[in-house]
């Protein structure tokens, strides 16, 4: 383990230093890999990172995840990449972001988008 002491008794440089790291010999990688993810420190999935659309009538919807209805959820807060050029041009700082989802269930991450009226 490398630099787990200066996280401990400094934690505000934690991210500085990228944390604390595993050091292992070339030959047990794809071991110390393996142990890692079975512990759950590391989630090797390529769908984790995919944002769904999901499709909401009312906002009692928002309040549940929909690919598998769990209440354990996360709002995320994205500012838009025009928003941020327009907090450095005039300095002000506006809140208006954009919001995404996160179930710490199953792990996905999704936007509601407004349901398509059927005329």
């Amino acid at each position: 383990m490398k630099d787990e002491m200066t996280v401990q008794v400094y934690g505000f440089y934690s991210n500085a230093i990228g944390g604390v790291k595993l050091m292992v010999q070339e030959d047990d990688y794809e071991r110390a890999l393996a142990s890692l993810e079975t512990g759950g420190y590391v989630v090797n999935h390529p769908v984790l990172d995919e944002v769904f659309r999901v499709p909401v009538a009312t906002k009692a919807d928002k309040k549940y995840c929909p690919f598998c209805q769990s209440d354990n959820i996360k709002i995320n807060k994205e500012p838009n990449i025009v928003v941020i050029i327009l907090y450095v041009i005039l300095g002000v700082i506006f809140p208006i972001f954009r919001l995404s989802y996160k179930c710490f269930d199953c792990g996905k991450q999704w936007k509601f988008q407004k349901a398509a009226r059927n005329a």
